[in-house]
């Protein structure tokens, strides 16, 4: 049985060039904690302190591939309406096959920091505001067409995001849904089914609370997995706990 702690900070700045135009860069810092406990066909515990070749306990930890992205806003009547599209910068580790090093007998490691190669990324907003009430609808895709030099290739991510929030004076509380969708990896051109990404599609429902400081916001939110669809064996949680703040 395996359990990871996974944590992500995520660092954003953006700047306005000109009116309703802007660009953004986001980087993403990663650290997973792996913690394996082997049993036996009784399920007794087995005592491997160093692992095997395909888990044990470690702890991985580096960025992500950054995002650079243009934005462009729009006034469509009582509707905000924007749009995003750019890039990632494939600075994130990643890691040779595993698959062929497994069948050489070998320790390997199926954890990407990155994709390794250059993604388009592209988004669309649009929200309305009644007094102190705000509905927001996001769509985000990043899209994976080539494979590194490992012969990886990254499966498609899609994430959309539906959310009502009210304001209260300093204070301010959100409820929405997220729908997140993420395509089969490939290594070699194929779709390997021993292990690894296989896709998988989760819908969650996020409730957060936020908090203004002066020229800072805070934010805490919590989102709960309602629906899970995953190919092959992958990782159940039981919760996405955030929190974060905004100048």
């Amino acid at each position: 049985m395996q359990d990871l702690d996974l944590a992500n900070a995520t660092f954003t700045a953006a700047v306005g060039i000109k009116q309703r135009l802007g660009v953004e860069a986001v980087l993403p810092f990663n650290n997973v904690i792996s913690r394996i406990r082997f049993l036996d066909a009784n399920r007794e515990p087995l005592d491997r302190p160093q692992g095997d070749i395909h888990h044990r306990n470690e702890t991985l930890a580096g960025i992500g591939d950054p995002w650079l992205m243009l934005h462009r806003g729009w006034l469509a009547g009582r509707w905000s309406l924007a749009a995003r599209a750019g890039v990632t910068l494939p600075l994130g580790r990643t890691e040779p096959n595993p698959f062929t090093l497994a069948d050489l007998g070998l320790p390997h490691q199926h954890i990407q920091f990155g994709t390794g190669t250059w993604d388009p990324v592209a988004g669309v907003a649009g929200g309305r505001r009644w007094g102190e009430t705000a509905f927001t609808l996001t769509g985000v895709a990043r899209l994976i067409f080539g494979e590194n030099g490992h012969g990886y290739r990254a499966g498609h991510r899609y994430y959309a995001d539906a959310s009502v929030s009210h304001r209260a004076g300093p204070w301010g509380g959100s409820l929405g849904l997220n729908l997140l969708r993420e395509e089969a990896e490939r290594w070699d051109g194929r779709v390997r089914t021993e292990e690894g990404n296989l896709g998988r599609t989760d819908l969650l429902v996020a409730a957060g609370l936020q908090r203004s400081l002066g020229g800072v916001g805070a934010f805490v939110t919590v989102k709960v997995p309602l629906v899970t669809h995953a190919e092959g064996a992958q990782v159940d949680y039981p919760l996405i706990f955030s929190f974060g703040f905004v100048h």
